[in-house]
């Protein structure tokens, strides 16, 4: 009998053209036998759309389909909980496999099925483009920073995930909740090669993204210092790492290029203050600012370029 490897485990509601590009992406270069990997897709959404959609799909036996009740993000666990793989995957249904992505993850875990170490897809966001090996949590916890709450990276071996399914999970950051419970692994691995390509995802949000990630995240960091999971060095590299690369960033998304997300966008100068200095409040404005005049600089210089050539 095959092993189940892989179960690729897909939250979603709504968004079904994304959908059936991200299950495209696994399908048209799959290479490997549909008995080796599984698609798990938990549906909270409201109506029979999406299981409508998937009987276009019926050649593929290996999806699996399962309508959820669970609220938000808590729809993660309910997918890695139908799954029956080895290894499970978590994914974002807007998440597209790279040519030759399902393939290298399935050789990577059954490279990596006798240590069974906790395992992070960053896809080369860390700009290393390689593989990287820890035995301390705290190490793997300050090169990987806020990453950690990207749920398409996340993966764990289902006998981990078994082990901690019953504990309570942050619901905003289910799968960052199970990812810290492991800090007493042996092992650990960022994978940081490019395997997806994120489709854009017009009116993304729902939710109030400054106090989620300002406060709520960051609570969840700091309770990892105080139980000594993580030293002060680590925890104060996280924070800056999220002002600088994260808060500022969508500050200048939602705040100047107002691109049409939907988040709730109040009470950010509240959240800021909540770890940081009251002064950074005004500093990511500006740091803002100052990235939207390097983006109209970029795009002006490559106009030129253009009329020149």
């Amino acid at each position: 009998m095959i092993n189940i490897y892989l179960s690729i485990c897909i939250p979603t509601n709504g968004r079904l053209n994304i959908l059936k590009n991200t299950l495209d992406s696994i399908y048209s270069d799959c290479k490997v036998n549909y008995d080796e990997f599984e698609v798990i897709l938990s549906d909270n959404s409201t109506d029979d759309l999406l299981l409508e959609m998937l009987s276009s799909y019926k050649q593929y036996p290996n999806i699996v389909y399962i309508k959820s009740t669970s609220e938000g993000f808590l729809n993660s666990i309910n997918a890695l909980r139908t799954a029956k793989g080895l290894f499970l995957k978590l994914h974002n249904n807007y998440t597209m496999l790279n040519k030759g992505a399902l393939t290298k993850m399935i050789s990577f875990i059954k490279e990596e099925m006798a240590l069974k170490p906790l395992i992070f897809f960053s896809n080369k966001e860390l700009k290393r483009n390689n593989v990287k090996r820890y035995n301390s949590f705290d190490m793997f916890a300050y090169d990987l920073s806020f990453w950690n709450t990207w749920s398409t990276g996340f993966a764990i071996w289902k006998e981990d995930f078994d082990k901690y399914s019953t504990m309570q999970v942050n619901k905003m950051f289910p799968h960052t909740s199970l990812l810290l419970f492991q800090h007493g692994k042996s092992s650990f691995v960022i994978n940081d090669v490019s395997l997806f390509n994120n489709q854009d995802i017009p009116k993304k949000g729902g939710y109030n993204l400054f106090e989620t990630f300002a406060v709520e995240y960051l609570k969840m960091v700091e309770n990892c210092l105080e139980n000594k999971q993580i030293i002060s060095k680590t925890f104060q590299h996280i924070k800056y790492d999220l002002f600088k690369n994260f808060l500022v960033m969508w500050y200048y998304y939602t705040k100047i290029a107002k691109n049409e997300y939907t988040y709730d966008l109040s009470g950010i100068k509240s959240s800021i203050g909540v770890f940081y200095p009251k002064t950074h409040y005004y500093g990511m404005i500006l740091l803002a600012y100052k990235l939207a005049f390097m983006k109209i600089v970029k795009k002006t210089i490559k106009s030129l370029l253009m009329i020149k050539n």
